[in-house]
């Protein structure tokens, strides 16, 4: 008989162990996944809000996953909240990015219990990612260089912003390019002033230039040799650090160069970015170009409809509106209106879009995407966090 106990004892006891160890890992998993979704939901990442999250999928008393014949006070959880370096993401900027929650359960026995067995300790360990890393990115930055941005630092602030983008980048799997508007009057030319272009009232200035280069670093992996270590002699950061504010504002060609470059240089497997940073409300565009033309007329409804074609394409577009409040949009000069007029400097406003602030909301994916009136100092929190959430579609279990 006692031999009989010692085998039905583990055949039915361990067997409920199995089951519960099973449950008890699949509660562990889902814990540290809610969690880890949490960490790219705000930036900076909330703690509480992740272990909150992974305290609520857990198996303990109170958790949205109990364990059958297992009472939940006989599980505890402990969840802890941190930045460990996965593959292509590091903690380069102290925010946590992990998720680990350990699980222990006391299972009650049956048969076991006649031989002084009153319980099967089990425990269960998981630990999730987000951002991860490892999910390649192609990114376009397109920069208004206009002479607005000589004012206030406003340029300079820009160009730590994009800086500190790029220290958050992995140049073992992320590209990043370079667009600019006003364009520079041809390719090599990216730090040349466009100031004399645009004198007296040749307000379109370069953007007349049949072969204006908008994109001016296509893209690469030159500007870092691992992530947080930039190349300051590199294509895309000496560009950054030399090139000069001046002429006027349009969105739509630099919009368009930016995603015609990933278009032509993307790689299949990345997911596609455009960063578009502007102060101001497009009103001009190529004189060229026949005067009822869109980005004659709208020049701020037609960089909504150009980022449309982006975005159409899976490409995501986060804007950030640099100090444009109550900057009108207004149709550039030549422009052939619906009425039959033509368009001056400045006094033919457009009239589907309120302005700056409406037509740079218009170009992002969504509201969420799109960042309005930041203190000039802000701008590289701006860019960290626009990186993070470039790299938070990449979270996973990885223990």
């Amino acid at each position: 008989m006692f031999t009989i106990l010692i085998f039905a004892g583990l055949v039915i006891d361990l067997g409920n162990a199995y089951r519960v160890q099973r449950a008890l890992q699949a509660s562990a998993d889902a814990a540290a996944a809610g969690g880890a979704g949490e960490l790219t939901m705000n930036y900076p990442a909330n703690v509480g809000d992740a272990t909150s999250a992974a305290v609520r999928y857990g198996s303990q008393s109170g958790g949205v996953n109990p364990i059958a014949g297992v009472p939940g006070a006989d599980v505890s959880e402990s969840v802890k909240v941190d930045c460990q370096a996965q593959a292509g993401y590091n903690c380069t900027l102290g925010q946590p990015n992990t998720v680990t929650v350990d699980e222990t359960a006391r299972v009650p026995t049956y048969l076991l219990k006649l031989l002084g067995f009153d319980t099967i300790q089990l425990k269960a360990h998981a630990q999730a990612c987000s951002p991860c890393g490892g999910l390649p990115l192609d990114v376009m930055i397109v920069l208004d260089r206009t002479e607005s941005m000589d004012a206030d630092s406003k340029m300079a602030h820009a160009k730590d912003g994009i800086k500190a983008f790029l220290s958050t980048m992995d140049p073992t799997v992320d590209n990043v390019g370079l667009a600019v508007l006003p364009p520079a009057p041809s390719t090599g030319t990216g730090c040349q002033s466009v100031d004399s272009y645009f004198a007296g009232s040749n307000h379109s200035g370069t953007y007349s230039l049949p072969g204006a280069a908008y994109t001016v670093v296509p893209l690469s992996n030159a500007y870092a040799t691992t992530t947080g270590n930039l190349v300051n002699s590199s294509p895309l950061i000496s560009t950054v650090n030399c090139v000069q504010p001046g002429g006027n504002t349009a969105y739509a060609e630099a919009i368009d160069a930016a995603y015609q470059e990933l278009q032509a240089d993307g790689r299949p497997d990345a997911q596609k970015a455009i960063v578009i940073l502007s102060d101001g409300a497009a009103n001009v565009g190529p004189s060229f170009l026949p005067g009822s033309s869109p980005y004659l007329t709208r020049p701020c409804g037609q960089g909504a409809t150009s980022a449309g074609v982006a975005k159409a394409a899976g490409v995501l577009v986060y804007s950030i509106a640099y100090t444009a409040d109550g900057d009108d949009c207004y149709a550039s000069p030549g422009a052939t209106m619906p009425d039959g007029s033509t368009a001056g400097w400045h006094n033919t406003r457009e009239t589907d879009v309120a302005g700056a602030q409406t037509a740079l909301q218009n170009i992002a994916t969504d509201p969420s995407y799109f960042y309005d009136l930041p203190d000039p100092s802000s701008l590289t929190g701006i860019f960290q966090r626009i990186a993070a959430d470039l790299a938070g579609g990449s979270s996973r279990l990885v223990q």
